[in-house]
């Protein structure tokens, strides 16, 4: 594998884990507080053809408030999940088939819309199956995720969240992957 190809595989990777969004909504007969609604975020993926294991390390979600359509109105700014001493780890191949990791559990967050979610991720590491080696010949690489452990990654949700007063909305963010050849 070229140095060229490893770059691209870098970006597939974080591309892999973070930017195809689902965007489940779903009414729920329990009452929240007023002007409350409640957000939770799932992690899932989707099959590699060359990715033996992707392991990523996330200390920090948030959801990113606005209308979407340019203007800043909107429900703000929340954090769903932060914990910079003991991160999330997940094997991102496992998370596949109709599996998911609840990362935020239910938060009760200002009614209001958002647009984006963010992931503080402090480490990624790839490794291929075998057969499929980088550039320099190993077949695992820790990951660069620019700005990935500082102000996060940035996934724009196809759909913008509408959070109703007392409605329960789950967001299921999906990898996607390009083949490759």
């Amino acid at each position: 594998m070229d140095g060229k190809r490893l770059s691209a595989l870098g970006k597939k990777v974080w591309g892999l884990a973070l930017t195809g969004v689902l965007l489940a909504v779903s009414a729920c007969s329990e009452s929240t507080s007023p002007q409350l609604s409640r957000v939770r975020v799932e992690l899932t993926d989707a099959p590699s053809d060359i990715i033996a294991r992707a392991d990523v390390w996330i200390s920090q979600v948030s959801l990113q408030g606005g209308g979407g359509d340019g203007t800043e109105e909107g429900g703000g700014s929340v954090i769903l999940f932060e914990n910079h001493d003991e991160p999330l780890h997940y094997d991102l191949l496992t998370l596949r088939d109709g599996v998911t990791a609840d990362l935020t559990g239910f938060v009760s967050v200002d009614v209001g819309t958002y647009q984006s979610v963010r992931f503080v991720v402090d480490s990624a590491r790839v490794t291929l199956i075998e057969g499929e080696t980088f550039a320099d010949g190993e077949d695992n690489a820790t990951l660069f995720v620019p700005s990935g452990s500082q102000s996060g990654i940035k996934v724009k949700l196809d759909d913008v969240i509408e959070a109703g007063e007392g409605e329960s909305v789950t967001v299921v963010v999906t990898s996607t992957r390009t083949p490759t050849s």
